[in-house]
């Protein structure tokens, strides 16, 4: 009898000491905003260049996956100064954010393990478990973007995001980050409507090439999805999209439109890329 209970005992212990290891251990599942399904490597940050980008004490550059915040500097075009403050103010609250695991991180690679850029693509965790692309975007200082195939978490980042753009936060305040319609968009002003956009409009027309699918909003917004991307969508629906009012969004850009005519001259129309199923809305 005395045996047994010297086991019990014995087996009680081993299962506190199992649950404090498994529970508080910095490589534990969290039960925070995003968890990590897994942890690659446990790193440390030596630089913060801006609010999705870092640098490892190896020297890797390391692009936080499934988000995008404002640029800070660009040799291409001038930022707008509400958008690079914007910009300044995500990469203070990352590196705000590192100072709290004194700047360890565990990384979580996506499907596609580097970028055109090749700097390592992951997602971020601090050590206590905490998502830091989930904290940037409820926080408002990033905004959800899916990249595919690198979309593990895409549903839990657009849920952060609704939150943030529900409060006007961080960048969800500024004039750009707002809801469009087509008919307020010019390409006279194209400079203030290009950039990252969310937008509404009708389809007017859809079409298909050897390498692209494609529809027009409007006849204003040209909107693309290229072969190597189209396997992301849902067939069926893309193929009805004809007098559907659906909601997009992406990096808008200004292009010439020859006409069939020679004798018109060209236009001026706006174009969009779309790489996965989060940046389209049909709403009717």
């Amino acid at each position: 009898m005395q045996l047994k209970a010297n086991l019990l005992k014995k087996a009680l212990i081993f299962s506190a000491f199992f649950y404090v290891l498994i529970f508080t251990h910095p490589g534990a599942a969290s039960t925070g905003v995003c968890p990590p399904q897994h942890i690659d490597e446990s790193a440390r940050v030596d630089y913060v260049y801006d609010g999705d980008t870092i640098k490892l004490e190896d020297g890797r550059k390391i692009r936080l996956l499934g988000i995008d915040t404002p640029e800070i500097f660009s040799r291409k075009k001038l930022i707008p100064e509400a958008i690079k403050a914007e910009g300044e103010a995500a990469k203070v609250a990352l590196q705000k954010l590192l100072n709290t695991s004194r700047q360890r991180v565990s990384l979580a690679y996506g499907q596609q393990r580097f970028d055109r850029y090749r700097r390592t693509l992951a997602h971020v965790f601090l050590t206590d478990g905490t998502n830091l692309q989930a904290a940037l975007i409820s926080q408002g200082h990033a905004i959800a973007f899916t990249t595919p195939p690198n979309d593990r978490m895409s549903d839990c980042y657009q849920r952060q995001e609704a939150k943030a753009r529900k409060r006007k936060q961080g960048v969800w305040a500024l004039e750009q980050y707002q809801l469009k319609t087509t008919s307020s968009l010019s390409v006279t002003s194209s400079k203030k409507n290009s950039g990252f956009q969310r937008i509404e409009g009708k389809v007017s027309r859809v079409w298909q090439s050897k390498k692209t699918f494609g529809f027009i909003l409007d006849d204003k917004v040209e909107v693309r999805i290229f072969k190597q991307d189209l396997n992301n969508f849902n067939a069926y629906s893309l193929n009805n999209l004809v007098n559907k009012k659906v909601r997009i969004r992406g990096w808008l850009h200004v292009k010439e439109r020859n006409n069939q005519s020679s004798s018109m001259k060209s236009k001026k129309i706006f174009t969009m890329n779309l790489r996965h199923p989060d940046a389209i809305k049909v709403l009717n």
